[in-house]
């Protein structure tokens, strides 16, 4: 039973017992993992170290892992970095826990990768300055795509391969990508695409983090990649996002 110590993003907090809490984080080293923290609610401690247990805090925490179980016991879990920016204003929290609900729904057990947890903080870091939250959130979702390999093809028709533009494409849910004027039998509930979120999206997957966050697209560009996007998640993702609606409600 080795002892870990690693950072971690809070993605999920639920209470348990009297005194114990079930958390689970997005670590650097480990993917995902869950762990249980005993003695921590009630009483004085839970006043000291609260704010290590809120939703897309940044911990360094110290676990036993053990091979047989998927909750670990967690021993110590301190504070790095509490993001107030993002607290003090409702519509960056609330984009800021629809990145870790969407993370939490995506990503299993013990499923390493560096550069998720890298897009995580860059995009919690992001959300802490004066960037546009929405933007944030549609960076974070095609990066995040193309992480896990769940990115739809933008490059060319996924039925026959072409790429030549001359048939303007439409985007297709059920086939993950473009599908061609030619094409479109294969998919007769495919909607029509602009070529600035075409552009756009292919930009995002293929620029450095730094630098697709600083380009603006038009706002009928921002309203289809949302809507496209929102569809495409929810079309592939297993569970229905609370933050979604509760970001609709505020709208």
């Amino acid at each position: 039973m080795p002892i870990q110590k690693n950072e971690g993003i809070l993605l999920r907090r639920q209470d348990l017992r009297e005194t114990s809490i079930l958390l689970t984080f997005y670590t650097k080293d480990f993917g995902k993992v869950k762990g249980i923290v005993r003695g921590v609610r009630g009483g004085s401690r839970a006043l000291s170290v609260g704010a290590a247990y809120e939703p897309f805090a940044l911990d360094e925490i110290v676990f036993y892992e053990r091979k047989d179980r998927e909750i670990f016991t967690i021993s110590q879990c301190d504070l790095l970095n509490y993001f107030s920016p993002i607290r003090a204003s409702l519509d960056k929290l609330s984009y800021a826990s629809y990145i870790v609900e969407l993370l939490d729904s995506v990503t299993s057990l013990s499923d390493k990768n560096g550069e998720v947890f890298d897009l995580i903080l860059k995009s919690l870091d992001l959300l802490s300055g004066d960037s546009s939250p929405r933007r944030v959130a549609r960076i974070f979702e095609i990066k995040l795509l193309g992480l896990l390999g769940l990115m739809p093809n933008m490059s060319e028709c996924v039925n026959c391969g072409d790429n030549s533009g001359a048939n303007p494409p439409r985007f297709s849910l059920r086939h993950g990508g473009l599908i061609c004027r030619k094409c479109l039998d294969v998919d007769k509930m495919a909607v029509s695409i602009l070529p600035g979120t075409v552009k756009y999206m292919v930009h995002v997957r293929s620029s450095p983090f730094e630098k697709a966050a600083m380009v603006k697209v038009a706002s009928e560009v921002g309203k289809e990649l949302e809507r496209l996007l929102r569809r495409y998640l929810d079309y592939h993702v297993e569970r229905r996002l609370k933050t979604v609606e509760f970001i609709k409600e505020i709208a």
